[in-house]
């Protein structure tokens, strides 16, 4: 039998570097993850205020005041969100309606308001209008959307999709699918001639 001197020293020098390359792992830490950057969420308001109340006016006249129970503001956006809104409208500093929503949105530059939500605009004389949509346009005066409308007076009801009015209801268009329930003994007001439809008493 002839034996390898050289084996033993072989196995020796194999089973070092194993060690070492063990030691080298164990020694080694591991590479911290890159720290993910943290920025403020969008849904975070950078003003929120309650008890709202913004109040518009011409040569010191009143036009009307919006207040609403919360107030929201959003980083880049000019329009503040607006919860369960009441606006007040004023006519030669003298009130004739009011509007309700659950929702809304104002314009601080434009001071235009958008409301949504159980909308309805009551006047000091009975007329209301009852929708789920309402734009006031502050440049102009009026109220509009595109959707359902319901208006009453007294016991005549109209309704119809679209609508353009003034916010005390003197004057009020309904653009499309008009019906009218009226009474035979009350005058209907004069906005919505136009439309012969609604003009033809009870449906």
């Amino acid at each position: 039998m002839v034996l390898d001197s050289r084996r033993p020293r072989i196995a020796a020098v194999a089973m070092a570097l194993v060690l070492m390359g063990l030691v080298s792992a164990c020694s080694r830490e591991p590479e911290a993850a890159a720290p993910t950057p943290v920025t403020a969420s969008a849904d975070v308001p950078e003003q929120q205020l309650f008890d709202y109340r913004m109040i518009e006016s011409e040569a010191g006249v009143k036009q009307w005041i919006l207040q609403s129970a919360e107030m929201q503001k959003f980083s880049g956006q000019r329009d503040m969100i607006l919860g369960d809104v009441h606006m007040e409208f004023f006519r030669a500093g003298e009130h004739f309606s009011e509007l309700d929503a659950d929702s809304g949105r104002v314009n601080k530059l434009t001071r235009n308001v958008v409301t949504w939500g159980n909308v309805s605009v009551v006047t000091d004389d009975g007329r209301r209008l009852e929708t789920e949509e309402l734009l006031f346009d502050n440049e102009t005066g009026l109220i509009h959307n595109d959707v359902f409308n319901r208006f009453t007076r007294a016991a005549d009801v109209m309704t119809g999709i679209g609508l353009e009015a003034t916010p005390d209801l003197e004057y009020i268009e309904l653009k499309r699918d008009v019906k009218a329930e009226v009474d035979d003994s009350s005058e209907l007001a004069d906005p919505v001639a136009g439309n012969p439809e609604s003009e033809s008493g009870s449906q």
